[in-house]
C-alpha cells in the first residue's frame, strides 16, 4: 500500500473514532459494568463505545464506557460508566444517566479529577454540553443538572466522539 493511502486510512480511523484493534482491557471493564447492572445484565442487541483516558493525572487511564442498551437508554440518552482500575479490578467512579456522545475531558478539575463535558439532549434537557464534576469520590450522575458549557475551552480534549465505533455485546 502506498504511504499516502496508509496515511489516509489512519486519518479516517482517527476521525471516526474507530480503532484498528480492540483494547485488551475492554472485556474486564465490560464485566465490571455487567456486575453493576445486576441480574438483568445487558439486553439483546446492546452495544458499547469505550475509551481509556487518564482522568486524574496519575498516568493510569480510566475507562469511559457509553452503553447503548434498550434497558439503559431513554428519551434523554443512555448510561455512561466511568471506572478506574485498582489492584482488584475495575471499580465504578461514575454512572451517568441521560448522556449522549460526544464526551470531553475538561481542563477544570475537582477532588483531583478532571471534569467531563457530556452532551445532553432529549427528554426535557436543553441540548448542549454540560459540565460533570467529580464530587465525594464519584462523577455526578445526571449531566443535565450540570452547568451548560456555552463554549468549550480550547484545552478540552475530545475523548469519546459522536462518531465512536460501537461494539456489540454478546449474550449475558
Amino acid at each position: 500500500m502506498r504511504p499516502v493511502a496508509i496515511l489516509g486510512l489512519v486519518v479516517a480511523l482517527l476521525a471516526t473514532g474507530a480503532s484498528a484493534q480492540p483494547d485488551p482491557r475492554s472485556p474486564a471493564v465490560l464485566a465490571a459494568v455487567r456486575a453493576q447492572l445486576g441480574p438483568d445484565g445487558f439486553s439483546e442487541g446492546s452495544s458499547y463505545a469505550i475509551v481509556f483516558s487518564d482522568l486524574n493525572d496519575d498516568h493510569h487511564p480510566e475507562a469511559v464506557l457509553h452503553l447503548n442498551d434498550r434497558n439503559w437508554c431513554g428519551s434523554g440518552g443512555c448510561t455512561t460508566f466511568v471506572l478506574t482500575e485498582t489492584e482488584t479490578g475495575w471499580h465504578p467512579i461514575g454512572r451517568m444517566t441521560v448522556s449522549r456522545l460526544p464526551i470531553y475531558r475538561l481542563p477544570e478539575f475537582h477532588g483531583g479529577w478532571f471534569d467531563l463535558g457530556v452532551f445532553v439532549s432529549g427528554g426535557s434537557a436543553q441540548p448542549g454540553v454540560r459540565q460533570v464534576k467529580f464530587d465525594r469520590g464519584r462523577y455526578l450522575s445526571n449531566p443535565s443538572k450540570g452547568p451548560r458549557i456555552a463554549r468549550l475551552p480550547q484545552q478540552a480534549s475530545l475523548i469519546l466522539p459522536a462518531t465512536s465505533e460501537f461494539v456489540a455485546i454478546g449474550p449475558n
